[in-house]
């Protein structure tokens, strides 16, 4: 009986560091302040194309129309021409954004499958992979009704007409 107890010391001993790592690791992810920001659904052409508000990105070959969902949630359409070089995960899963209050920092050590951008000025975003989900990560020092009008459009390489241009 006397031999089991060393074993049984070194497994209680290997659990209290793979505990303490977890810990650790835990609230260095706590760092990171986040915020749901909008949904963004990947939806036919034909659905949206027809709509005066939809936008038109000629950088991603992408349209893109605002609304809400019946619950008042901000949600963003979105339609992926042939020529669309963004990730096809992007182009065909729905995916959830929020914002963060370090981009650099929550980016680290995830998969990155949009690489950190910024669209229009006071606003940088970027789009990893969590568990086979897109998650798209925004810092910005805008104000929701700042990034939900259609004013930050006129400076951005995203949306530089701010229309429907094809």
């Amino acid at each position: 009986m006397p031999r089991v107890f060393p074993f049984y010391f070194i497994f209680c001993i290997f659990d209290i560091i793979i505990l303490t790592i977890i810990i650790i690791y835990e609230a260095d992810i706590l760092e990171i302040k986040m915020k749901f920001h909008h949904i963004g659904k990947p939806v036919a052409l034909e659905t949206i194309k027809d709509n005066i508000d939809t936008k038109y990105s000629e950088l991603y070959d992408m349209y893109s129309l605002d609304m809400e969902n019946n619950l008042s949630l901000p949600i963003e359409l979105h339609a992926f021409g042939p020529k669309s070089s963004l990730d096809k995960r992007i182009q065909t899963m729905p995916h959830v954004a929020f914002t963060v209050n370090d981009l650099n920092h929550a980016l680290k050590e995830n998969e990155i499958i949009m690489p950190k951008y910024t669209p229009f000025k006071d606003y940088t975003c970027a789009i990893i992979l969590v568990n086979n989900q897109p998650i798209e990560l925004i810092e910005t020092t805008l104000t929701e009704r700042e990034i939900w009008g259609n004013g930050i459009f006129k400076d951005s390489i995203l949306y530089p007409n701010s229309s429907k241009t094809k």
